[in-house]
């Protein structure tokens, strides 16, 4: 009876979990890699501290693996997205392109990669909030770059 009644919950667990499409995630998705560098070659200041800080946070990395990953931050531009009807910035938008390559025992055998993300903050004419939003922006930036490279790496669209 308590055998019958343990292989009936576990069934419904597995049929609700499914059923509202629950996946089991892997919680150190680039574990077969080694994060070697992340450098920056933009102009904006510490952004290569910032997008290694969330690709380690988002990935699982093995120092010493043979897949060894070098990350890029090619291009960093900031733009007015919106203006209202006087003329005044509402909101501005940053985009970043990072560069990846994934080199693998064999150097001569490389994978590569060029990622692009976009973030949207609100203007505001006060410096202090402005620069808090902007700040906010870039390490979100970070972390949807991260993510997406992560991602790459394991083959997810």
């Amino acid at each position: 009876m308590k055998k019958q009644f343990l292989i009936t919950c576990l069934i419904s667990v597995l049929l609700v979990t499914t059923a509202c499409t629950y996946r089991f995630v892997d919680p150190f998705p680039a574990s077969k890699y080694d994060l070697v560098s992340v450098t920056n070659s933009t102009s904006e200041p510490g952004l290569s501290v910032v997008l290694e800080e969330k690709l380690r946070l988002a990935g699982g990395f093995s120092p010493g693996s043979d897949a060894r990953l070098y990350v890029t931050a090619t291009r960093f531009t900031q733009q007015v997205e919106t203006v209202s009807s006087d003329g005044t910035p509402v909101r501005q938008k940053l985009i970043l392109d990072v560069a990846w390559k994934v080199e693998g025992s064999n150097r001569s055998e490389a994978v590569f990669g060029n990622e692009t993300v976009r973030e949207l903050y609100p203007y505001t004419a006060d410096p202090a909030s402005l620069e808090w939003n902007r700040n906010a922006a870039v390490r979100l930036l970070a972390q949807a770059a991260a993510e997406l490279v992560i991602r790459r790496l394991e083959g997810t669209p």
